[in-house]
């Protein structure tokens, strides 16, 4: 009788694993679902690729169980995961032990709420210092769930012990004590549009300066309407800038800074999957 590893590998066109087996042998980024192909095509794919200043990237949906998600790290496939579908972080740990010997990564975005160790179902603020201890780079937005600054300083603080990163969006208004977070090491991601006030501009450079300090950095999204010297001010305090929508034309007094901005650029690490999305 065909079990159902059979029939979900049979149902995959023969021309998408072709096409994946020929990308490994390109010079690019390559970028997955745990959904698009059986888990052994994957491994061949991940054993035959021409790792360098390219990465293997796998979004995890579930599917696979912790011990292929080993194996794939461990022959250096980068991991795309949340608390959506891995909830324990024994796991994470035991797969991010495996990359480590890949020379990959793992990436986890915490999406609830922050809950304490008493809680009877999710990640709790423990388990993420544990991640962080442990080398995962942690991520987490303040989009769908507010964030109490001062606990997201014990996590990146943490990360920071770990070797890795917490890697924060933050949306609304400007925060001062995203100049502490930034300097317990945290990735701060922040967007124009949160400068809403006078006052708000003037500590970007502090935020920026103290980041950078401590071996991060502020990555500001720059808005079409984005005040000019706000803009300056943050690339000249070593911020990186990411722009919503083209803003260099030949009109533009960005123009005199065009080479300098699109020369710095983002690690991989501090950002999930997206880089021009203010997640």
């Amino acid at each position: 009788m065909e079990n159902s590893g059979d029939r979900r590998e049979n149902a995959i066109p023969q021309e998408r694993t072709f096409a994946l087996l020929s990308l490994v042998e390109g010079a690019q980024d390559i970028t997955v679902r745990d959904d698009q192909y059986d888990f052994s095509i994957l491994l061949d794919a991940a054993k035959n690729y021409q790792r360098g200043r390219f990465r293997f990237r796998l979004i995890d949906s579930g599917l696979f169980e912790g011990p292929q998600l080993e194996r794939l790290t461990e022959e250096g496939v980068d991991l795309y995961t949340s608390d959506d579908v891995r909830p324990s972080v024994l796991e994470l740990d035991m797969i991010n032990t495996a990359a480590r010997k890949g020379k990959a990564f793992v990436a986890f975005f915490h999406h609830d709420r922050l809950m304490e160790a008493d809680d009877s179902e999710g990640f709790s603020l423990q388990d993420l210092m544990i991640a962080g201890l442990c080398g995962i780079y942690v991520h987490i937005s303040n989009r769908e769930n507010a964030r109490d600054l001062a606990v997201l300083d014990r996590i990146a603080y943490s990360c920071n012990r770990g070797g890795s990163w917490l890697v924060y969006y933050h949306h609304g208004p400007c925060d001062p004590s995203l100049v502490e977070l930034g300097g317990n090491g945290a990735w701060i991601h922040l967007s124009t549009k949160s400068l809403t006030e006078e006052k708000n501009t003037m500590f970007l450079k502090d935020v920026a300066k103290s980041a950078r300090s401590a071996g991060s950095n502020l990555v500001l999204f720059v808005e079409k309407d984005a005040d000019f010297s706000v803009i300056y001010d943050a690339f000249m305090s070593g911020a990186i800038l990411q722009f919503v929508s083209p803003l260099i034309d030949y009109k533009s007094r960005l123009k005199t800074l065009e080479k300098k901005i699109k020369g710095r650029k983002l690690d991989f690490r501090a950002y999930y999957l997206y880089p021009h999305f203010l997640l």
